[in-house]
């Protein structure tokens, strides 16, 4: 059992279709299990106990620097103790350099919210599977049934020889993949050109979007909406910067305009999702736009950078939890926007036009200002008091 008991919440609906599709094949011995996308600790509890009396360890991974934070929080005692391995350190790791040292044939966790994110989590554990000679791996991975679909069948099945539905659990399900395949589909990450107005003159930058991150290697309109409208206040010398902030960076399309843009200033990209950390780097790589003065970081809303630090902070935050639309995701994101800018700084923010942010601005900013405006997206302009 645990070194220390954890307290958690009890098992939701989705946990325990995975759990119950995990019982039937119990962690094996070597008796490790892979834990992939713990959103509450409740999975990575229960591989603890499954691994106590053998003296096995658990590896849980996560893209999310936030939760790789609270699950170290939820479980002190066995990271201690290394029964428990999570990601740790400023940059985030890829699976399979995680899962170095693993020996586990049982893998537990929640479905990824998208397609590409599911084939990259098949390929990463597959290279495991292949690098551990672990044969007899088995991926058991869960979702409510409404937002599950036969593609994601498909997607396992290109990794995986056998991929079948567990029996479901109200209205939660979990797909149970084995015998991993000899040769999975090489990793190949989508690239993107689009053209782009940067200081008034067009150029082309070439995107690059891996795993789950938003928008693969698209630039999504809302952004566009932004630069567009961004670049026409910077020829005009109406925005200037020293030090500026692209908060979710995504595939780094606002990171990359801000490199260009502002050649001599100190750039940031930052980003809670280890893909998107890992997509703006390439971004700015494919781009030529790495250099000293740019950093691109793994962190939840700007948590590691000091108060005042910028003068202009470019804001396309998430408005989706998985497939539902979630107001309250913006919040703490402004609540950074609004620490992080020196006085006189200004954000610049696009959001869904149905969804009414002007009053979230105007509690935190001065000079609340609309940009642009279509049937789709919003861009406002603050000013940090």
């Amino acid at each position: 059992m645990n070194a220390q008991p954890t307290t958690v919440s009890s098992p939701d609906q989705t946990e325990r279709a995975i759990l119950a599709a995990a019982e039937e094949t119990g962690p094996g011995c070597p008796c490790d299990v892979i834990v992939i996308g713990d959103a509450t600790g409740t999975l990575t509890t229960t591989a603890l106990d499954w691994t106590g009396d053998e003296g096995g360890r658990v590896w849980s991974w996560t893209r999310s620097q936030a939760r790789a934070t609270a699950l170290a929080a939820q479980f002190p005692a066995d990271v201690a103790a290394q029964r428990l391995t999570l990601p740790a350190g400023p940059d985030p790791v890829p699976l399979k350099a995680f899962l170095t040292g693993a020996d586990a044939h049982l893998v537990i966790g929640r479905l990824p919210k998208g397609l590409a994110a599911l084939e990259t989590l098949a390929r990463e554990l597959v290279a495991y599977a292949q690098a551990a000679d672990r044969t007899d791996l088995e991926v058991i991975l869960g979702d409510r049934v409404k937002h599950m679909s036969r593609s994601q069948n498909a997607a396992l099945a290109t990794c995986f020889d056998e991929v079948r539905a567990a029996r479901g659990v109200g209205k939660s399900r979990a797909l149970v993949a084995s015998s991993p395949r000899a040769e999975a589909p090489a990793a190949q990450d989508p690239v993107g050109p689009i053209p782009v107005t940067i200081a008034g003159t067009q150029r082309e930058l070439v995107l690059q979007g891996g795993g789950g991150v938003f928008g693969g290697a698209k630039a999504d309109v809302g952004s566009l909406l932004l630069l567009t409208h961004l670049d026409r206040a910077v020829t005009a010398g109406e925005v200037t910067a020293t030090r500026a902030v692209d908060l979710g960076s995504g595939n780094g399309v606002l990171t990359a305009y801000l490199a260009a843009a502002f050649p001599e200033a100190l750039v940031l990209g930052s980003n809670d999702d280890a893909d998107a950390v890992r997509s703006t780097r390439a971004t700015l790589a494919a781009n030529h736009l790495e250099r000293p003065n740019v950093r691109i970081t793994w962190d939840d809303a700007l948590a590691g950078e000091p108060d005042t630090s910028t003068d202009l902070l470019l804001l396309n935050p998430p408005f989706h939890d998985g497939t539902g639309i979630d107001a309250t995701l913006v919040q703490h994101l402004l609540d950074a926007a609004a620490r992080v800018l020196a006085p006189g700084g200004q954000l610049w923010f696009v959001h869904n036009s149905h969804l009414r942010y002007r009053g979230q601005l105007e509690a935190r900013f001065t000079q609340v200002r609309e940009r642009a405006r279509d049937r789709r997206f919003t861009v406002l302009s603050a000013v940090r008091p």
